[in-house]
């Protein structure tokens, strides 16, 4: 019996020995000189030793090896959800925020590498918690966690439009990043040059229709176009506006300015537009 327990012990060992060899490698390689790769090497450092330290080896193995792909300086991909065990009816709510955080990445790597490594290691979290389903505390706190993170990341103006600035002052639109509900430096220009005209137009009626691109699902996008609607309300609210004459709408992805497939990205559908009437 003394015997097979001195086995399987050093049968234990063993694999934890072999599972850890890429979180071994990982604590001495040393990182990419692009701070984007080496913040999230580390990033993944720090997950995997938590997870050898709950003898999770397969999963401290699995990201230490995502650690060194970024620590070599290769591309490093937040998770697939549809690749782990997460229930089909939050899989949607998965795709979505990783469709938000890619669209942030871009720029994030080289203008917020720290930002950004933290943002994909939290979303890893999140994923890889929700697989185990078994602590539901845990998994909210990696949930806001990771929104957290994403809140951190600065959405690009590079691709968003400037605003329309009112024609004959009876029309403005404002244009967004992708997935974002941020106005740019130009939209904020075109609400303010909307509200010294509002103050001398006399009675008039203000609809704000809210729009998105058609990237992610019609649910999340009609939440989306509601969130961007509002944020103008509020916007021409805190500027002196009347709320009585004001009156939102979202149209999510059903109006698109330009009609792309679905699942394209199109800057000038991620929009607001204000009519006077």
């Amino acid at each position: 019996m003394r015997a097979a327990i001195a086995a399987l012990l050093s049968l234990c060992l063993l694999t934890a020995c072999d599972s850890t060899a890429s979180l071994q490698e990982l604590r001495h390689v040393q990182p990419s000189d692009n701070p984007y790769h080496a913040a999230l090497a580390s990033r993944y450092q720090e997950f995997a030793e938590e997870k050898v330290v709950a003898y999770d080896w397969w999963t401290s193995k699995y990201f230490a090896d995502k650690g060194l792909m970024a620590a070599y300086g290769r591309d490093v991909r937040p998770e697939d959800p549809a690749q782990w065990n997460i229930p089909a009816t939050m899989q949607n709510e998965f795709a979505e925020a990783r469709t938000q955080l890619m669209g942030l990445l871009e720029d994030a790597k080289s203008d917020q590498p720290g930002e950004a490594a933290q943002a994909i290691v939290a979303y890893d979290r999140w994923v890889e918690l929700q697989d185990d389903q078994w602590d539901e505390p845990r998994i909210a706190d990696a949930r806001d966690s990771f929104f957290a993170a994403l809140g951190a990341l600065k959405p690009s103006e590079n691709d968003t439009p400037a605003a329309a600035l009112p024609v004959e002052t009876t029309s403005t639109i404002v244009y967004f990043p992708f997935a974002s509900t941020a106005l740019t430096e130009p939209a904020k220009a075109a609400l303010m040059q909307l509200v010294e005209y509002l103050k001398s137009a006399g009675n008039v009626s203000i609809n704000i229709n809210g729009h998105t691109d058609r990237a992610g699902s019609e649910t999340y996008n009609m939440g989306l176009s509601e969130q961007r609607a509002q944020l103008v309300k509020d916007a021409l609210m805190a500027a002196g506006v009347s709320e009585t004459i004001l009156h939102y709408f979202a149209f999510g992805e059903t109006d698109p300015k330009i009609p792309p497939d679905d699942g394209v990205r199109e800057p000038l559908n991620r929009r607001v537009e204000i009519f006077l009437e």
